[in-house]
């Protein structure tokens, strides 16, 4: 969905994205605290504040020659997209090295379907209610990712196979969704979706040698 609001908090001005983001990431949370154990929980606030600190200090890299000048503008500014999909990236590769250290337990793998569907279907749907866009399109957001939450609570209990099929579903169908938003396919969101789903599926539970 396109930003179209802006909210102000004090003398911070937040994109309505910043404000999605960082409650679908609560929410998820929460819902993975209350569904699985506490440890499988912090793992996945650990890689959300590891996306989000990385985010922040990658302005370090994307703009190298305004930090020298202006060292304060750390505190103001974050890496953008290209920031944003370093953190991600970055996360996802020390998340991967500590799924592999717990051994890639089945509820490790079991959350982390079910995250990488919840926490794109609760940033989409709070997307489509902050935003403006026509009645239809905000309507097909929220009804279509608030499918994918039943789906993904429904089979979460499901095989790699099920999991693998229901992802690459779930990616097509959020193309789909996104190719009739105002912004069309070439969104952040939509690489996001793609960089889960392939990390989801790399990420096998390792066999016991006989």
């Amino acid at each position: 969905m396109e930003i179209t609001e802006w909210y102000t908090i004090k003398a911070l001005s937040l994109p309505s994205s910043w404000i999605a983001f960082l409650s679908s990431m609560l929410i998820v949370g929460l819902l993975l605290w209350k569904v699985y154990r506490k440890e499988v929980a912090s793992i996945y606030a650990d890689a959300v504040l590891t996306l989000i600190l990385v985010w922040k200090f990658s302005v370090i890299v994307t703009d190298f020659s305004i930090v020298i000048k202006h060292p304060l503008t750390i505190l103001y500014f974050n890496g953008g997209m290209i920031g944003f999909v370093i953190g991600l990236l970055f996360m996802l590769a020390t998340l991967w090295k500590k799924l592999r250290s717990r051994g890639i337990l089945e509820e490790d793998l079991q959350a982390l379907f079910l995250s990488s569907i919840l926490c794109q279907s609760f940033y989409q749907i709070i997307m489509a209610i902050l935003n403006d866009a026509f009645l239809w399109q905000k309507g097909l957001t929220i009804i279509s990712f608030s499918c994918w939450i039943v789906i993904a609570f429904w089979k979460r209990n499901e095989g790699i196979i099920w999991h693998r099929q229901l992802l690459i579903l779930f990616f097509f169908s959020h193309m789909l969704i996104a190719s009739l938003q105002p912004l069309g396919i070439w969104q952040l969101s939509v690489l996001v979706t793609l960089l889960f789903i392939i990390f989801r599926i790399l990420v096998q539970p390792r066999r016991n040698k006989s």
